[in-house]
């Protein structure tokens, strides 16, 4: 290193094998009479030699330069010349020798950076001209195809984001690529602007833009004419949005989000693949005025609900039988307990229909389900609360549903829901055909069931129906949902609204579920309404011919059905199967219609979130009536 000397001569010099550059100036002058040789040197700034410091080399005309094989860690691997000082390399004549090879740097400047060859009148002889080079910040450019880059349009809270390109003369005077500290300042105009940060800029690798640069103003805009307003994709009646807070505020029965709700919205990025939803949200949705962020969706849901437009329940959550509520599950091995539990109330079922008689062949049980039903349309006249919990419950038991709240499992979601809603019937079938089989097989049993073995099987087939037609409609409940995407594209989708929001209807875990919801309504229900609203018709005029030889076995089926009717209206348990279909379909578009005209009336002004509202089983139960709402 040679410092704060101003008449130094250098002649035949070699310096080689340096753990740091191998020759240092600083605040010198140096002149070089004959040859100087770098070898294999190593350094942070300049590998071979490094002018820093308003220092000067001065090469006379015998000098001959050269660098071989130099390494700097950062940059200008043979030369580096502080520019900023004003350092530099003056000849005394022309075509003096410089010899660049196997140089390297870890970023810029292989061989020479800082200088370059225009700098006065006399030049060197390169003998070897390819090589690489480049010096300090001498331009910048926007990354951008756009015109007028430069001018960003921003609302308070938002950042300035850039990305820029840093160029610097090489030593042939042509531009290439560099890195450097940017200085930004900041203010309303350019006269009051003041620093308020620097930042330095690297050309990311195999590109000549740098990554992204950011800025957040810390002064209000200077055009207070301009107002913010929510994104086409958010925006619509009574919902605003708050650009400085990010917050968006709707009046309720509404969800607002992206598509996928796995992936954290940043309202700072780009997010070039998001979606947003915008829809109506009866179900499981607040009623009340809403303030949430999109990147916190599940504040717009009730009773721990969230994910997309609120279908399923929050993580640690789990849906819970009896309810479409969700619920903790503390202890896995309750699960067992339950099978276990239902698998005997199966049997116990089934004996006490035998024991007591209670089938569909007496008129018991028909006068019990048209009574109950009746008090249970009128509950509103018999309690303000709008339920009556024992009849409820009593009603639920009749039509086999749980009839209260139980955490089944530890993640429990809808689609395991509806397979067990499937499977409880199923079972009970199962039990009576193995008892019908034991009859025909052994004298003892038969003489103990008597003649209620077909009985039963009617009673507990009547009593499914319900439970398997509503279980259906749940599973076939399709949602045609608008997404607005950040592409400016606008498509739509399907979903299964009652399942995880992750499921596309009939797709993926779906499929499975659809296809046999399909199954059970082409092999069950459809034929069991058909027969029982048909079979006078046909008992009376087709039975004589050979396609219905074979009617004869149902006749046992057929009598347990109608037994209890007169001749003229043996009809009327098929058509009572007909009524609950088609009052199920006009309970729940005419309570939806009835919700959304409503809906429109509260929407303006803002709710009052003082004012009661129904649960969120209760707006379901409007809509989507449960099996105890038939009758």
């Amino acid at each position: 290193m040679i410092l704060n000397s101003f008449s130094i001569s250098l002649s035949n010099i070699t310096v080689a094998n340096s753990t740091s550059t191998g020759l240092l100036l600083s605040l010198s002058i140096v002149t070089i009479e004959n040859n100087l040789i770098f070898k294999h040197n190593t350094g942070v700034v300049g590998g071979g030699l490094a002018i820093n410091d308003s220092s000067q080399l001065i090469l006379t005309s015998s000098a001959n330069l050269e660098f071989i094989g130099n390494h700097a860690s950062y940059k200008g691997g043979g030369i580096y010349v502080e520019e900023t000082s004003k350092s530099g390399i003056t000849l005394e004549a022309s075509n003096i020798p410089l010899t660049l090879m196997n140089n390297s740097a870890g970023v810029y400047g292989s061989d020479i950076y800082g200088y370059r060859s225009n700098h006065g009148n006399n030049q060197f002889n390169l003998t070897n001209p390819n090589i690489s080079s480049t010096g300090e910040v001498q331009e910048i450019y926007f990354c951008t195809v756009y015109k007028n880059a430069s001018d960003k349009q921003i609302y308070p809270g938002q950042a300035l984001k850039f990305y820029m390109a840093l160029f610097g003369y090489d030593y042939f005077g042509l531009l290439n690529v560099t890195d450097g500290i940017l200085e930004i300042r900041d203010g309303l105009t350019p006269d009051s602007a003041h620093t308020v940060d620097h930042v330095y800029v690297r050309p990311k690798p195999n590109t000549n833009c740098s990554s992204l640069i950011e800025y957040k103003p810390n002064h209000p805009p200077s055009h207070g004419r301009f107002i913010c307003a929510c994104s086409q994709s958010v925006s619509r009646e009574n919902v605003t949005c708050n650009i400085t807070s990010l917050n968006i505020t709707h009046n309720g029965l509404l969800w607002i989000g992206t598509y996928d709700t796995s992936t954290s919205f940043n309202a700072n990025a780009t997010n070039p693949n998001a979606c947003i939803i915008n829809e109506d949200c009866l179900l499981y949705c607040s009623p009340d005025p809403v303030t949430f962020k999109l990147n916190d969706t599940d504040t717009q849901c009730l009773d721990n609900r969230g994910h997309r437009m609120c279908g399923s329940c929050r993580d640690g959550y789990s849906l819970l039988m009896g309810s479409n509520k969700c619920g903790q599950c503390h202890n896995y091995h309750r699960m067992i307990g339950w099978i276990a539990l239902f698998a005997v109330m199966g049997v116990l079922l089934v004996v006490l229909l035998i024991a007591l008689n209670l089938t569909v062949s007496v008129g018991t049980l028909n006068g019990l389900l048209i009574y109950a039903n009746i008090v249970k349309l009128y509950e509103p006249v018999f309690s303000r609360k709008g339920t009556l919990p024992v009849l409820s419950q009593v009603i639920s038991w009749i039509n086999l549903d749980f009839g209260f709240e139980i955490c089944f499992y530890n993640g429990m979601d809808s689609y395991a829901k509806q397979w067990l809603q499937f499977a409880f019937p199923i079972y009970l079938w199962i039990i009576i055909i193995i008892i019908i089989q034991l009859c025909r097989r052994y004298g003892k049993i038969s003489r103990l069931m008597g003649s209620h073995a077909v009985p039963v099987l009617s009673t507990l087939t009547f009593l499914s129906y319900t439970k398997l037609v509503r279980t259906i409609v749940i599973v076939l409940h399709k949602r045609e949902v608008t997404l607005h995407c950040t592409n400016e594209s606008v498509r739509s989708v399907s979903l299964w609204y009652e399942d995880h929001p992750n499921v596309e209807y009939a797709k993926e875990k779906h499929a499975g579920l659809f296809g046999f919801a399909l199954l059970v309504s082409v092999f069950f229900v459809i034929p069991y309404t058909l027969f029982l609203l048909c079979h006078p018709v046909l008992e009376k005029y087709l039975s004589h011919l050979k396609l219905f030889k074979s009617w004869n076995r149902f006749k046992p089926i057929i009598d347990a059905y109608s037994g209890p009717m007169k001749d003229e209206y043996r009809f009327w348990p098929g058509l009572l199967l007909v009524a609950r279909i088609l009052l199920s379909h006009m309970k729940c578009y005419g309570a939806l219609i009835k919700k959304l005209f409503k809906k429109q009336d509260d929407d303006d002004p803002l709710l009052d979130v003082t004012e009661s509202h129904l649960t969120v089983d209760q707006q379901r139960g409007a809509m989507v009536p449960s099996s105890t709402d038939y009758f």
